[in-house]
């Protein structure tokens, strides 16, 4: 139990209440999965870190060190690493001591030291960036973004790939297409699904749009979307 917790978990008779010890339980649940201590079965993401490396790691592994450009000895391997560290603050305290370190400065924050890295600025926009827009505004005029990705879906059909995660769907399938669309939509342009379920006259809940974003898009998901949506391209443009 932390400390900051302590007055909440126990009484002043020093008596546990119950639900701030299960919230301290769940918090420390939480923690030691992300640090991979504890696992998921069936989970992709947590799931058991032996799962990680190849089965064949123990017999090969000098091979597989050599494909990562690492040292088999732990110990070469902290004192390259500790190497670059030093390597690195060295050049931390020569540009903080000439002045030339782009804002970085050491100050304190409640008694601690503290480094205050400046806020980036904005960075002009990539010149193939706007030429690209210039390109597709010649050949199709303005055209709303969505129309552009109901279009690839009607061709390629990559929100097949979009599976959900549930152990049942019972939504029929346009419904469901037109809720993925939407959500990857709002989550492309930056609208967010609040701003997307608000406008328009689609039907759909902002609710659904959340939900649909927790059980349908994930990493693996996109993925498989988009190896769909470029080997559809790359075979379209074989074909002229």
């Amino acid at each position: 139990m932390r400390a900051d917790w302590r007055e909440a978990v126990v009484d002043e008779r020093g008596r546990v209440e119950r639900i701030p010890y299960e919230l301290c339980v769940l918090t420390s649940l939480r923690d030691a999965i992300r640090r991979r201590e504890i696992w998921v079965a069936g989970s992709h993401r947590w799931r058991d870190p032996e799962t990680d490396l190849p089965q064949d790691f123990a017999q090969h592994r000098d091979l597989h060190y050599a494909a990562i450009s690492q040292p088999v000895d732990p110990t070469a391997f902290i004192e390259q690493l500790r190497a670059d560290l030093d390597q690195a603050l060295g050049r931390l305290s020569g540009a903080l001591w000439h002045c030339t370190s782009g804002g970085v400065q050491i100050t304190t924050r409640k008694g601690d030291v503290w480094i205050r890295v400046p806020k980036l600025i904005k960075q002009p926009e990539p010149a193939t960036l706007a030429a690209l827009k210039r390109e597709i505004i010649r050949r199709w005029g303005v055209v709303d973004l969505l129309d552009v990705l109901k279009e690839v879906d009607y061709l390629t059909g990559f929100t097949d790939e979009l599976r959900t995660i549930a152990t049942r769907e019972n939504l029929p399938r346009e419904r469901q297409r037109r809720r993925l669309l939407l959500t990857l939509f709002a989550v492309g342009t930056n609208m967010g699904i609040a701003k997307i379920a608000a406008a328009g006259e689609h039907g759909e809940s902002e609710h659904a749009l959340r939900r649909t974003r927790q059980t349908h898009i994930n990493r693996d998901n996109l993925r498989r979307a988009i190896i769909r949506v470029v080997n559809a391209t790359l075979a379209a443009r074989d074909k002229r």
